[in-house]
Protein backbone atom coordinates (compact mmCIF):
# COMPACT_ATOMS: atom_id res chain seq x y z
CA UNK A 1 0.00 0.00 0.00
CA UNK A 2 1.14 3.36 -0.87
CA UNK A 3 1.57 5.53 2.44
CA UNK A 4 0.91 9.57 1.62
CA UNK A 5 3.90 11.27 0.43
CA UNK A 6 5.54 8.65 -0.65
CA UNK A 7 6.76 8.05 -4.82
CA UNK A 8 7.34 4.77 -4.44
CA UNK A 9 5.77 1.40 -2.93
CA UNK A 10 7.48 -0.42 -0.37
CA UNK A 11 6.20 -3.88 1.13
CA UNK A 12 7.18 -5.79 3.63
CA UNK A 13 7.00 -9.21 1.66
CA UNK A 14 10.52 -10.16 0.71
CA UNK A 15 11.56 -8.66 -2.29
CA UNK A 16 13.95 -9.14 -4.48
CA UNK A 17 16.89 -7.16 -2.89
CA UNK A 18 17.97 -7.66 0.73
CA UNK A 19 17.67 -4.58 3.43
CA UNK A 20 21.45 -6.17 4.08
CA UNK A 21 23.08 -5.67 1.28
CA UNK A 22 22.31 -2.46 0.73
CA UNK A 23 22.82 -1.36 4.30
CA UNK A 24 26.56 -2.44 3.82
CA UNK A 25 26.78 -1.08 0.61
CA UNK A 26 26.01 2.45 1.59
CA UNK A 27 28.38 2.21 4.84
CA UNK A 28 31.03 1.26 3.13
CA UNK A 29 30.37 4.26 0.00
CA UNK A 30 30.04 6.34 2.87
CA UNK A 31 33.35 5.32 4.77
CA UNK A 32 35.39 5.22 1.16
CA UNK A 33 33.61 9.02 0.54
CA UNK A 34 34.72 10.01 3.91
CA UNK A 35 38.56 9.11 3.20
CA UNK A 36 38.01 10.62 -0.15
CA UNK A 37 36.33 14.25 1.25
CA UNK A 38 39.43 14.42 3.72
CA UNK A 39 41.79 15.08 1.16
CA UNK A 40 39.70 17.14 -0.70
CA UNK A 41 39.51 19.60 1.95
CA UNK A 42 42.90 19.53 1.94
CA UNK A 43 42.69 20.53 -1.52
CA UNK A 44 40.51 23.23 -1.23
CA UNK A 45 42.47 24.62 1.38
CA UNK A 46 45.98 24.69 -0.35
CA UNK A 47 44.40 25.43 -3.57
CA UNK A 48 43.08 28.74 -1.96
CA UNK A 49 46.09 29.49 -0.08
CA UNK A 50 47.75 29.14 -3.73
CA UNK A 51 45.24 31.55 -5.60
CA UNK A 52 41.93 32.66 -4.18
CA UNK A 53 40.43 32.21 -7.61
CA UNK A 54 41.22 29.16 -8.42
CA UNK A 55 40.29 28.04 -5.02
CA UNK A 56 36.56 29.62 -5.49
CA UNK A 57 36.79 27.30 -9.10
CA UNK A 58 38.25 24.64 -7.08
CA UNK A 59 35.47 25.04 -4.56
CA UNK A 60 32.56 25.33 -7.13
CA UNK A 61 33.55 22.27 -9.40
CA UNK A 62 33.93 20.16 -5.77
CA UNK A 63 30.35 21.15 -4.59
CA UNK A 64 28.80 20.44 -8.31
CA UNK A 65 30.14 16.75 -7.89
CA UNK A 66 28.79 16.73 -4.12
CA UNK A 67 25.59 15.64 -5.87
CA UNK A 68 26.28 12.42 -7.35
CA UNK A 69 28.51 11.69 -4.10
CA UNK A 70 25.97 12.47 -2.04
CA UNK A 71 23.25 10.16 -4.24
CA UNK A 72 26.01 7.19 -4.26
CA UNK A 73 25.11 7.37 -0.59
CA UNK A 74 21.87 7.97 -0.04
CA UNK A 75 20.06 5.74 -2.45
CA UNK A 76 21.66 2.43 -1.08
CA UNK A 77 20.67 3.74 2.95
CA UNK A 78 17.44 4.34 1.79
CA UNK A 79 16.13 0.81 0.33
CA UNK A 80 17.75 -0.41 3.72
CA UNK A 81 16.51 1.92 6.49
CA UNK A 82 13.80 3.40 4.88
CA UNK A 83 14.40 6.74 6.45
CA UNK A 84 14.97 10.02 4.43
CA UNK A 85 16.40 11.82 7.46
CA UNK A 86 18.96 8.84 8.43
CA UNK A 87 20.19 8.95 4.84
CA UNK A 88 20.20 12.60 4.37
CA UNK A 89 21.81 13.29 7.41
CA UNK A 90 25.00 10.41 6.91
CA UNK A 91 25.21 11.81 3.20
CA UNK A 92 25.70 15.13 4.53
CA UNK A 93 28.17 14.47 7.62
CA UNK A 94 30.27 12.17 5.02
CA UNK A 95 29.85 15.21 2.49
CA UNK A 96 30.87 17.96 4.41
CA UNK A 97 32.09 17.79 8.17
CA UNK A 98 34.64 15.36 6.53
CA UNK A 99 36.11 17.45 3.97
CA UNK A 100 35.84 20.36 6.47
CA UNK A 101 37.89 18.23 8.70
CA UNK A 102 40.36 17.65 5.73
CA UNK A 103 40.85 21.75 5.24
CA UNK A 104 41.63 22.07 8.69
CA UNK A 105 44.10 19.99 9.10
CA UNK A 106 45.20 21.64 5.96
CA UNK A 107 45.91 24.35 7.64
CA UNK A 108 47.24 22.66 10.89
CA UNK A 109 50.26 20.67 8.91
CA UNK A 110 50.70 24.35 6.81
CA UNK A 111 51.84 25.99 9.53
CA UNK A 112 53.82 23.25 10.87
CA UNK A 113 55.12 20.20 7.95
CA UNK A 114 53.47 19.99 5.10
CA UNK A 115 55.72 17.74 2.19
CA UNK A 116 55.22 15.85 -1.04
CA UNK A 117 55.24 12.58 0.57
CA UNK A 118 52.23 13.70 3.14
CA UNK A 119 50.12 14.78 -0.34
CA UNK A 120 50.68 11.53 -2.25
CA UNK A 121 50.22 9.33 0.93
CA UNK A 122 46.98 10.92 1.44
CA UNK A 123 46.03 10.93 -2.33
CA UNK A 124 46.87 7.25 -3.04
CA UNK A 125 45.08 6.03 0.31
CA UNK A 126 41.92 7.60 -0.76
CA UNK A 127 41.99 6.51 -4.82
CA UNK A 128 42.80 3.06 -3.19
CA UNK A 129 39.66 2.78 -0.81
CA UNK A 130 37.16 4.10 -3.73
CA UNK A 131 38.44 1.73 -6.15
CA UNK A 132 37.90 -1.38 -3.63
CA UNK A 133 34.73 0.03 -2.90
CA UNK A 134 33.72 0.37 -6.26
CA UNK A 135 35.41 -3.39 -7.63
CA UNK A 136 34.10 -5.11 -4.36
CA UNK A 137 30.28 -3.84 -3.46
CA UNK A 138 29.27 -1.45 -6.21
CA UNK A 139 29.75 -3.30 -9.27
CA UNK A 140 28.82 -7.13 -8.06
CA UNK A 141 25.50 -5.61 -5.92
CA UNK A 142 24.59 -4.01 -9.80
CA UNK A 143 25.45 -7.46 -11.48
CA UNK A 144 23.36 -9.26 -8.86
CA UNK A 145 20.44 -7.35 -10.29
CA UNK A 146 21.25 -6.91 -13.67
CA UNK A 147 22.34 -10.85 -14.02
CA UNK A 148 21.21 -10.40 -18.15
CA UNK A 149 24.16 -7.47 -17.80
CA UNK A 150 21.29 -5.29 -20.20
CA UNK A 151 22.66 -2.59 -18.33
CA UNK A 152 25.78 -2.28 -16.17
CA UNK A 153 28.40 -2.44 -18.61
CA UNK A 154 27.58 0.04 -21.11
CA UNK A 155 26.11 2.64 -17.72
CA UNK A 156 29.47 2.06 -16.41
CA UNK A 157 31.69 3.07 -19.56
CA UNK A 158 29.52 5.92 -20.06
CA UNK A 159 30.08 6.94 -17.18
CA UNK A 160 33.74 6.72 -17.70
CA UNK A 161 33.41 8.13 -20.68
CA UNK A 162 31.60 11.34 -19.56
CA UNK A 163 34.01 11.98 -16.54
CA UNK A 164 36.80 11.47 -18.67
CA UNK A 165 35.26 14.18 -20.88
CA UNK A 166 34.58 16.57 -18.07
CA UNK A 167 38.34 15.96 -16.75
CA UNK A 168 39.49 16.72 -20.30
CA UNK A 169 37.43 20.21 -20.73
CA UNK A 170 38.58 21.65 -17.10
CA UNK A 171 42.10 20.29 -17.98
CA UNK A 172 42.12 22.61 -20.49
CA UNK A 173 39.89 25.79 -19.44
Amino acid sequence: MKEPGRSVEHSTQPSMHDHADFKTLGWQIACALAIHNFPEGLATFTTTLASTKIGVMFGIALALHKFPEGMMIVLPIYYATNSRWISFLIAAGVGISIQLLGALLGYVLFVTYWNQAISATLLAMASGVLLFTVINGMLPLARKYDPGDRHVTLWTFLGLWFFAIVAALFSYA
